[in-house]
């Protein structure tokens, strides 16, 4: 069976072609984390599940396309480090250092966490390939515990830039909501993560 480049993107994701994957933080804990760690059908297959954390070929750049400027999502399990608490985050030849954490509200409560981490090489600041970070949001309960063993990981290269980038036209991004006509299917809350572009002419 052939496809084109429209039947093949809906085959592969689910999403329709001229739509983007630019989802809130809530709507990647409601919508795809929460159905991940309690094992319900997600509503489309743009989030893989990666293993980014390992001593052999788990440096970002082998793992996601290095020159592309776009953010990668993935679902991974933390490993903990022998029988402690601690999350064992060496990857390859280096290691995704932890900067900040910020927690996700919803309607004033804490529902999730935002962590901040950037690659770093072990011993060298050279020979990076680019500058990696990465936003990993994890699920709370009510006593501010992790729920399940998996989180969404965002990751991209910040040095990075796509070659098509300066040759693209002017984009008016709009989000989807459960109010408009035509949403995307299939629908459930919200707008899934999807942003439509549309030509300014």
């Amino acid at each position: 069976m052939e496809f084109d480049g429209y039947d093949f993107q809906f085959f592969m994701t689910g999403i329709p072609l001229g739509y983007r994957f630019e989802p809130t933080d809530i709507e990647l804990l409601q919508d795809y984390l929460w159905k991940k760690v309690n094992g319900e059908p997600l509503p489309y297959n743009i989030i893989s599940e990666c293993e980014i954390y390992g001593n052999q070929d788990k440096e970002p750049w082998k793992i996601f396309i290095e020159t592309s400027s776009e953010t990668f999502y993935v679902f991974t399990k933390l490993k903990k480090k022998g029988k402690g608490k601690n999350i064992d985050r060496v990857a390859g030849c280096g290691t995704w250092k932890g900067q900040k954490t910020d927690p996700i509200m919803y309607e004033k409560m804490k529902i999730g966490n935002r962590k901040l981490f950037v690659y770093e090489v072990k011993g060298s600041k050279e020979g990076v390939k680019g500058h990696w970070i990465m936003h990993e949001l994890s699920l709370v309960d009510e006593e501010d515990k992790q729920i399940g063993d998996y989180v969404i990981c965002s990751i991209r290269n910040k040095n990075a830039k796509d070659d098509t980038d300066e040759e693209e036209p002017p984009m008016k991004k709009m989000r989807f909501n459960s109010e408009d006509h035509n949403p995307p299917e299939p629908t459930s809350s919200g707008s899934l993560g999807l942003v439509v572009d549309s030509l300014n002419f």
